[in-house]
C-alpha cells in the first residue's frame, strides 16, 4: 500500500511539472479573457488576451487641458509599434485640476458616445418637465441612454445626437402608478424633430387634440391613434369622442416635408373620470454646447499588419458610426497598482492614416481601463 501511494505521488509531480504554463489573460490577473471581435475592412478579426501573445493593457493620462483619457490597449507583448492591435480611449466628462481624482462612475456610464472630431461635436442638454393629475409620491425617469433621475423636473445631458426612448413612471400617494414613454429625437433643428400632444375643449368624453412645439420643416402629415380601437385620423387637429369614461393612451406620428419622423405619446383622461391617474411629460428645451475639449469623446487607434497607425480622431465619422458602453464593472488593480474598470463596449467607425482609411465595423469588446 505504501509503495502504491509513492507511485501516485510521483505521477502527480510529473504531471504538474509538465503542465504547460498559461499565458496571462490580461495586464490584470484573473478572468474573464479580454477580447475584441470586429470586421476590419470586412474581414472578421478577433484579438484575445492570452492567445497568440496578446495582452490587455489598462492606463490613463491627463492632457494639456486637464482632461483625463481612460485607455485600453489590446496588443502583443514585447513590441514597440505592435501590428494588428487596437487602442480605445474614453475621455472624462469634465475638466479636473492637475493630478486630481476622477469621478469614474459618472464618466463611464452605459450609453452612446461621440467620436472626437476636428470640428468639436456638440453634446445636448435637454430639460424635461413632468405633469401628473394626482398627488405624486415618486418619479423615475429613464432617458434611454442608461441614465435615470428621480426629479419631477430635470435636465439631462446627451453625449451624442440620436433617437432615445424616454420614459417616466410616477407612483401616486394613493398607490396609483402611471407610465409614459416616447421615442425622442435629440439633436439640432430638423435632426432633432420633436413634437408633443396637447388636448383642449374637453367636454364630457370629448376632446380636441393637436401637436405642439413642432421642431421639423412644414408642411406636416399626421397619423393619430386615440387608444380606444376606433379609426385612425390624419387631421392636424382632430376632435374625438370616447364612448366610455376612462384613461386612454393617445399616440401621434408626424412626418415633415423632408421625411423625418417625430413621435408623441399622451395619457388622456376624460373629464368625468375622477379615479384614473395619468402622467405626461414635455421637453421644454434642447440646447447644444460645442465640445471643444472632447469631453466624453472616443478615440480609437488601429495598427495594421505593417505597423501603420490609423485613428478615428481627426476626420468626420460616417452617420453609421457609433460607440456604446454596454456595461461597467469594478475590476482588480493592474500591474501598476492602479484601479481599473471592466467595460463591455460595441462600436463601428472609420480610422484614417492621412491617406487611406479602414472600416472597423460590428465590434464587440470586453476591455479594461485604469483611472486615478
Amino acid at each position: 500500500m505504501k509503495t502504491f501511494n509513492y507511485i501516485i505521488l510521483f505521477s502527480l509531480l510529473i504531471f504538474a511539472s509538465c503542465k504547460k504554463k498559461e499565458y496571462p489573460v490580461s495586464s490584470i490577473e484573473g478572468s474573464p479573457v479580454f477580447n475584441c471581435s470586429m470586421n476590419v475592412n470586412g474581414i472578421p478579426t478577433t484579438l484575445e488576451a492570452g492567445v497568440n501573445n496578446y495582452y490587455m493593457y489598462s492606463s490613463f493620462q491627463q492632457d494639456s487641458n486637464n482632461v483625463y483619457g481612460f485607455m485600453a490597449g489590446l496588443k502583443q507583448t514585447g513590441c514597440s509599434n505592435c501590428p494588428n492591435s487596437v487602442q480605445i480611449q474614453i475621455n472624462d466628462f469634465k475638466v479636473r485640476t492637475s493630478n486630481a481624482q476622477t469621478q469614474i462612475d459618472s464618466a463611464l456610464v452605459p450609453g452612446n458616445y461621440n467620436y472626437l472630431e476636428s470640428n468639436a461635436a456638440s453634446y445636448f442638454t435637454a430639460q424635461f418637465q413632468s405633469s401628473y393629475n394626482k398627488p405624486a409620491a415618486s418619479y423615475l425617469w429613464n432617458f434611454g441612454d442608461g441614465s435615470t433621475s428621480t426629479s419631477s423636473v430635470t435636465n439631462h445631458i446627451y453625449k451624442k445626437a440620436g433617437q432615445y426612448k424616454v420614459s417616466l413612471t410616477v407612483n401616486g400617494v394613493n398607490s396609483c402608478v402611471s407610465n409614459i414613454n416616447t421615442f425622442q429625437n435629440i439633436g439640432f433643428l430638423n435632426n432633432g424633430f420633436r413634437t408633443t400632444i396637447v388636448d383642449s375643449s374637453t367636454s364630457g368624453n370629448s376632446a380636441s387634440f393637436f401637436a405642439n412645439n413642432m421642431q421639423g420643416s412644414p408642411p406636416y402629415s399626421y397619423l393619430w391613434n386615440f387608444g380606444d380601437g376606433t379609426a385612425l385620423s390624419t387631421a392636424a387637429t382632430p376632435f374625438h369622442t370616447y364612448l366610455h369614461v376612462g384613461s386612454y393612451p393617445v399616440t401621434l406620428k408626424v412626418t415633415d416635408n423632408t421625411g423625418k419622423i417625430a413621435y408623441a405619446n399622451y395619457n388622456f383622461v376624460t373629464q368625468t373620470d375622477l379615479s384614473s391617474c395619468a402622467v405626461n411629460y414635455t421637453i421644454a428645451s434642447v440646447n447644444a454646447t460645442p465640445n471643444t475639449l472632447g469631453l466624453s469623446n472616443i478615440v480609437i487607434n488601429w495598427t495594421d499588419a505593417n505597423g501603420t497607425v490609423y485613428t478615428s480622431k481627426d476626420p468626420l465619422q460616417p452617420a453609421a458610426s457609433y460607440f456604446t458602453i454596454v456595461s461597467v464593472e469594478n475590476y482588480e488593480k493592474n500591474d501598476n497598482n492602479q484601479d481599473t474598470k471592466k467595460l463591455h463596449v460595441k462600436f463601428s467607425c472609420v480610422v484614417y492614416n492621412g491617406t487611406n482609411s479602414i472600416a472597423l465595423t460590428n465590434a464587440d469588446a470586453i476591455i479594461c481601463v485604469a483611472y486615478k
